[in-house]
């Protein structure tokens, strides 16, 4: 017998035996485009039970699998690109790691903006993700990011500007969504 079911929670739930289990769910709150909303960290739980013969009792065993769209601590830069970007990899690592890990997954790294693109600096300790939400002639870009300056929330939180100008220290490079 297989089930699936859909929780929201921010840890990872394990089941063992055959009983009830209570779930809390962690968000957190985002701007975007001038509106709030909340987001959840979404998980899918799929169970299966497993019999096991052991001389003449049967034991049961529930285990439980846990499949997360985002795997990033909320609030971080990777958590918020990975929201905006759900093309990105849960196990990229620190921002500074996201171009070589997206290069061994076969996406391809350039240092030109376009919009749609992640928009990683390589240094700053941990290095610095963004998402590219516009792109102009004189090569300012805008962008949406989250623990920018700290502040926790997804946002658009300086302007247009250039993204070489030494403000977030690094290389810059853009991580391009496979066609």
């Amino acid at each position: 017998m297989k089930s699936k079911i859909l929780i929201l929670l921010s840890f990872t739930l394990i089941i063992l035996g055959m009983g009830t289990a209570s779930v809390s769910a962690e968000s957190s709150t985002i701007t975007k485009s001038s509106k709030k909303i909340t987001a959840y960290r979404k998980h899918e739980v799929s169970s299966k039970k497993v019999v096991k013969k052991e001389t003449e009792k049967e034991q049961i065993a529930e285990e439980a699998v846990v499949y997360s769209p985002n795997t990033y601590p909320i609030g971080q830069c990777t958590w918020g690109v990975k929201e905006l970007a759900p093309w990105a990899g849960n196990n990229w690592g620190n921002a500074n790691d996201w171009a070589s890990s997206a290069v061994s997954e076969g996406f391809t790294v350039e240092t030109t903006p376009k919009v749609g693109a992640i928009l990683v600096w390589s240094d700053g300790g941990y290095g610095h993700v963004a998402f590219v939400t516009e792109v102009g002639e004189d090569g300012l870009i805008q962008v949406q990011e989250s623990n920018y300056a700290g502040n926790m929330t997804i946002n658009n939180y300086r302007g247009w500007f250039n993204p070489n100008d030494g403000v977030t220290p690094g290389i810059v490079s853009y991580i391009y969504p496979k066609n």
